[in-house]
């Protein structure tokens, strides 16, 4: 149920001045499954990021909004917005220009404006997303997951990543922390990741987060918080090489497990994959003046 305090939010609280929302990714609850398979009626880019022939209808579930309600961020209007589900299975192998990844299993939605060099990789902006376990469609926690992130424009790198999972490699499968969600810093240039904030991946609970760069500068900033919670600072503004800007990913990445020279080719990965993470409240806001969103009033 939502709560009740949500509802009494006064239009005037709406009102005030926020950051501008440059590009959203929250579908109205009347948006069919049907318009995800063309760029023309789609949030999201209709050709990527799937496996060799699958559609995004296919790929992409609304699930049934009395069992999931809508994460803190879809709580937009009286109408709400509904979440999404990314799932993955034996299929979803992606294959750019013929070449199939067959070390990865992977399903995830770009932001339809972002092409690596538009107004979502410029200035200050925020990226907002909510994230949920589908306990029907479970993760494989011996795997790396990496659930959202920003690749640079050269695909070399990324700006800051969302991990879930045993680290590829680990010596100990699956790890005790496996079931956390893990902020990493930049890999451009080479530069070994830092885990920049990490939190218990806790079933039936959204966790909410917003991650700010600065394009210019060379920064991030992130918030968090769980539920319908108010969302607090969790990495303070440090530095985080930006420079490759590039574009965002949300959904389901699986690395295999070892042995594996190239993880995007090699590697072991089981069949009878049936695995999906729910999303809510995604979107991109420009914070250069108003800052960053930490509630949806």
């Amino acid at each position: 149920m939502i709560p009740a305090v949500f509802f009494l939010a006064s239009f005037a609280t709406a009102a005030l001045a926020a950051p501008k929302v440059i590009w959203d990714g929250r579908p109205k609850k009347d948006f069919p499954a049907a318009d995800l398979d063309s760029s023309s009626t789609s949030l999201y880019n209709a050709d990527f990021v799937l496996g060799a022939g699958q559609k995004w209808s296919e790929q992409l579930l609304f699930p049934n909004m009395s069992v999931t309600v809508p994460s803190l961020f879809d709580l937009v209007s009286l109408d709400f917005r509904k979440p999404v589900e990314v799932t993955i299975n034996d299929k979803s192998i992606f294959a750019p220009g013929g070449n199939a990844q067959k070390g990865f299993r992977r399903s995830e939605l770009l932001p339809i404006t972002n092409n690596g060099t538009d107004a979502t990789v410029q200035g200050i902006t925020t990226l907002h997303f909510s994230v949920k376990e589908d306990t029907l469609r479970p993760l494989n926690y011996s795997h790396q997951y990496e659930i959202v992130f920003i690749e640079t424009n050269d695909f070399s790198s990324h700006v800051w990543t969302l991990k879930t999972g045993t680290p590829f490699n680990s010596t100990e499968v699956p790890t005790k922390d496996a079931k956390t969600l893990r902020l990493g810093s930049s890999t451009a240039g080479g530069k070994a990741e830092e885990v920049l904030f990490s939190v218990p991946f806790e079933s039936g609970c959204w966790h909410n987060f917003a991650i700010q760069t600065n394009w210019v500068n060379n920064t991030i900033s992130a918030w968090y918080s769980g539920g319908y919670g108010l969302m607090r600072e969790v990495v303070k503004t440090r530095a985080n090489n930006a420079t490759g800007k590039g574009q965002a990913h949300i959904g389901v990445l699986k690395l295999p497990t070892p042995p594996a020279t190239d993880v995007a080719h090699n590697g072991y990965q089981p069949s009878g994959i049936n695995e999906g993470l729910i999303y809510g409240g995604i979107f991109v806001e420009d914070s250069s003046e108003k800052g960053v969103s930490l509630t949806p009033w």
